[in-house]
């Protein structure tokens, strides 16, 4: 009879370890999903705000940083599920109807859905993240649009 109450308690406990750990999985996931959004956004934020113009090009927009006598060019963009900031240095400020990058770096994984829109007074920022959740930040215009 003991022997059978032990193996009861010890299922029960074990049992309960088990939904515990599921639980602390969760959440560990929940918090990596927010630190990784947080990233890319307040990357993204750090561009915008740094940059003294922006420009539209094939659609997408370009943030313009002065760099010493040249420009530093920064879109961003999602490919293969990742998102991607890409830069290219020009010599002059000066209109554009294409621009190739040549710096391409990934700063988030696991994205469904990304996309930056000129609202007027700000910018738009959604980043959608594995199907689950999509966060959408306004980023104050603190540059002028180069045309």
């Amino acid at each position: 009879m003991s022997m059978a109450m032990l193996l009861i308690i010890g299922m029960v406990i074990t049992s309960i370890l088990g939904v515990s750990q599921k639980a602390l999985t969760k959440t560990y996931e929940n918090e990596n999903i927010s630190t990784d959004l947080s990233y890319a956004t307040e990357y993204i934020k750090d561009e915008i705000t740094t940059s003294d113009y922006y420009t539209k090009v094939g659609g997408d927009i370009y943030f313009i940083q002065p760099k010493g006598k040249k420009y530093n060019y920064v879109s961003f963009g999602l490919k293969d599920n990742k998102l991607y900031r890409y830069s290219i240095l020009i010599d002059s400020l000066k209109k554009r109807n294409d621009i190739r990058s040549d710096g391409v770096n990934a700063l988030i994984d696991n994205i469904s859905s990304f996309s930056i829109e000129d609202q007027g007074d700000c910018f738009s920022v959604k980043i959608g993240y594995k199907d689950k959740e999509e966060i959408i930040r306004k980023i104050a215009k603190r540059s002028r649009l180069y045309e």
